[in-house]
């Protein structure tokens, strides 16, 4: 399996793990505001996760294990990589990362490891028996991720809370909303581009209220997916035909000029189908530090020809 597969894999894995969590009454709702503790900050820190749980953190954690690379990426981007003692399977940015013990995927955590690691913080996705497993054991543990755009900077903010760099997280959302903003506006003047993004063949689309249907819009994008169809649906391709989208990204023009009916689309025709590069691959399935970049990658591919 490539490693742009294995991306794509894991992404979906993902979302199956988001639907499961939005599926279950007892999930809140996450624009709800935390629990605070005592004082505004420091520790012991009392905050809520995404699964409405009540999570203690004692003291500044000084071991960290994160298992989504959303929140590898946010904990290294804040100054704080040397506190991270383990990871997931997919997280491998920045390089350093990849030294670092691997704790399994979204459904095989190797649980025991991680606690026999000692960590005073675990960071990771929503849902799942692996949260309330760690838990028991006596972690610390924070679960939660991005579904909306808003979601991304409350996540990185809430991340830099847990871990003691409350003012370098709230600098490091602002950045990263600024970047997006400065590529919005770069683009605002060009007319918007139709689009279909794929993030499976099967194929799996994202929806224009999803974070990386919003990125799109700002991306300069006009998605061909309703939004009656939800956040990460699960398309007939005969939806795709009858759009005929300008531009797809997210497939090789080889792979999709073979599906039926899809030769005589424009975005076939006119060469305008983009995969990403490895090293693209990343950027938009992490919300994370790096979301700006995956923004101006979305940029270039709809506004440019090949």
């Amino acid at each position: 399996m490539s490693r742009v597969q294995s991306f794509r894999f894991a992404f979906v894995l993902l979302l199956a793990l988001w639907a499961s969590g939005c599926q279950r009454g007892a999930s809140p709702d996450r624009r709800a505001a935390p629990a605070r503790d005592s004082a505004t900050s420091g520790f012991p820190l009392r905050v809520q996760d995404d699964m409405g749980r009540l999570v203690v953190v004692p003291a500044e954690p000084k071991r960290i294990i994160c298992l989504l690379p959303s929140f590898t990426e946010t904990v290294f981007a804040l100054g704080l990589g040397e506190r991270v003692i383990a990871v997931d399977d997919y997280s491998d940015y920045p390089p350093e990362v990849r030294s670092l013990p691997k704790l399994g995927g979204l459904y095989d955590t190797q649980i025991e490891h991680a606690l026999s690691l000692h960590p005073d913080l675990v960071l990771m996705p929503e849902g799942g028996s692996t949260v309330w497993s760690l838990a028991r054991g006596g972690a610390a543990v924070w679960a939660g991720s991005a579904r909306k755009f808003e979601d991304v900077f409350r996540v990185i903010e809430e991340t830099g809370r847990l871990v003691g760099r409350a003012r370098e997280a709230s600098e490091l959302a602002s950045r990263l909303r600024a970047e997006i903003a400065s590529v919005e506006a770069s683009v605002q003047a060009q007319p918007p581009v139709s689009v279909y993004y794929e993030l499976d063949s099967t194929p799996y689309s994202v929806g224009p209220a999803s974070f990386i249907g919003v990125l799109l819009g700002k991306a300069g994008g006009k998605n061909i997916v309703p939004a009656a169809l939800g956040d990460f649906p699960k398309l007939n391709p005969e939806l795709i035909v009858a759009s005929d989208p300008e531009v797809i990204i997210g497939a090789s023009l080889e792979d999709v000029a073979r599906r039926p009916g899809w030769s005589g689309l424009r975005a076939v025709k006119n060469r305008r189908v983009f995969n990403w590069s490895p090293a693209e691959s990343h950027l938009l399935a992490r919300p994370g530090p790096r979301l700006a970049e995956g923004v101006r990658a979305l940029a270039r591919y709809l506004h440019q020809t090949p």
